[in-house]
């Protein structure tokens, strides 16, 4: 990732802010997007590690080849993008007009004076950063082909984000495409098409994109109901248009998402109440909650000031971020964040009230990144349940921002060993000695334990 402000911010950018950032877009050559049916759906996980909502406004975005080509502008207008959030939930954004090609890098330009960021107190501070224009190499590149619509999930790498200085906060970012197929958490999906053999599904967040979903041959399945389904035709059997999804799976770039984990909630169109429990009311099985932004379709609008209301939840499901089990409510502490979907809301002796239909917390201060590494194997210890990585060609391996020479990868019985074909196209489940020293590449995630080890969480090789 690096970050520039180069001439095409002349040319692209300042029109936009000049317009107040209501203006269009133009595609490559200029031509119009409005009504384009060549997309790139950019979804982005949120989760840092940090407490504090990070948001900037995109004016632009370019795509460049890896002979150094960029694209024009493919966003049709300026749009507010949430880069950090500690409840972890997606955004995203839609880009339009994409031209054929394979793609190494995508080019972001951020409004200047933009950044804001929500601290857990509910205050809301400004934040710089460093240059104009945000670089963000992809794992693997993008292979598009229009018209048509191509997926890429980004990602944070490393932490903090946020870096406090003389003049107030500055935002550092080390932000990359993820790998084809990696894992990722999607929210907030519309079922469209329920087939024995999978669903279509639309992302609101990605500009209503369509999503493939197939289900694992051992995928889980849940509901804010707390219920238990017997397996896929089971859950699918009730699945119906006014529901709501949450899926674990592994996106592609085509579109198609392998579902390990789905879980399905009733529709809801009105806002989630995000915010920290300041007090909790255990006779009444209530908390009084300090709500700091509002959550709807995923965007996120930052309350002007903090607004303080009581939440029912007696008859509500309460569970964890980071669990597909529920909790107790006695669980719950001061402090937590919470976003709470409601079903009623009045005014009693003065104060908000809001009746709880799901309550889901977030346990730890923010729900921590899952960094992504890739590299070459150098040597595979089976018996020792150890991967040697070296950097392959120039990409460094960066842990913490040191540059490292080598780490070990460190798997056991939960980790998520795959191969992919060299081609393109399928995937599949292998065992640890089935990796070839000095001929794979790599693709790893996992929580560094010390400071050149990973205990990796999922990983996936490819022929060179």
């Amino acid at each position: 990732m690096r970050h520039s402000a180069p001439g095409w911010f002349v040319r692209c950018v300042l029109p936009l802010v000049l317009l107040a950032c209501g203006g269009g877009g133009g595609g490559a050559g200029g031509a119009p997007l409005a009504g384009s049916t060549s997309t790139l759906q950019i979804v982005l996980d949120t989760a840092t590690g940090n407490e504090g909502l990070v948001q900037f406004q995109v004016a632009a975005a370019q795509l460049e080849s890896a002979d150094g080509v960029r694209t024009g502008n493919l966003l049709p207008s300026p749009q507010l993008v949430t880069w950090s959030d500690p409840s972890g939930e997606v955004s995203a954004l839609q880009l339009r007009g994409v031209p054929t090609g394979e793609y190494a890098s995508l080019h972001l330009m951020l409004v200047p004076g933009s950044g804001a960021v929500l601290t857990p107190e509910g205050s809301t501070q400004a934040a710089g950063f460093a240059g104009a224009e945000l670089s963000v190499r992809i794992a693997d590149g993008l292979r598009h082909a229009a018209p048509g619509s191509s997926w890429l999930a980004l990602g944070h790498n490393s932490f903090p984000d946020l870096v406090a200085e003389a003049g107030g906060l500055r935002w550092v970012p080390s932000i990359t495409g993820r790998a084809d197929d990696g894992p990722i958490e999607l929210a907030g999906l519309r079922p469209l098409v329920v087939r024995n053999d999978g669903v279509t599904a639309s992302l609101p967040a990605a500009g209503e994109g369509l999503l493939r979903l197939a289900f694992a041959p051992d995928c889980t399945f849940g509901d804010d109901q707390s219920n238990s389904y017997s397996g896929r035709g089971d859950f699918l059997a009730g699945l119906s248009q006014d529901d709501e999804l949450r899926v674990n799976g592994e996106l592609g770039r085509d579109g198609s998402c392998l579902v390990r984990h789905a879980h399905r909630g009733r529709g809801n169109e009105g806002p989630r109440l995000l915010g920290r429990i300041l007090e909790l009311r255990p006779a009444s099985t209530s908390f009084v909650m300090r709500v700091l932004a509002e959550v709807r379709r995923g965007e996120r609008t930052l309350l002007a000031s903090p607004v303080e209301v009581v939440v029912r939840c007696a008859q509500a499901r309460l569970q964890r971020r980071d669990s597909r089990l529920g909790l107790t409510f006695g669980e719950l502490a001061e402090g937590h964040l919470a976003k709470v979907k409601w079903t009623s809301r009045s005014i009693q002796n003065g104060v908000t009230v809001v009746v709880a239909r799901e309550v889901e917390v977030t346990i730890e201060p923010g729900v921590a990144m899952q960094a992504e590494w890739q590299g070459r194997v150098q040597s595979v210890d089976v018996a020792a349940s150890r991967i040697v990585v070296v950097p392959r060609n120039d990409d460094p391996i960066r842990f913490g921002g040191v540059s490292l020479p080598e780490v070990t990868v460190v798997v056991n019985e939960n980790t998520l060993l795959q191969r992919r074909e060299p081609a393109g196209g399928g995937r599949f489940a292998i065992a640890l000695g089935d990796i070839v020293a000095g001929e794979d590449r790599i693709w790893f995630r996992g929580r560094v334990v010390g400071p050149d080890v990973v205990a990796a969480t999922w990983l996936r090789v490819r022929a060179e």
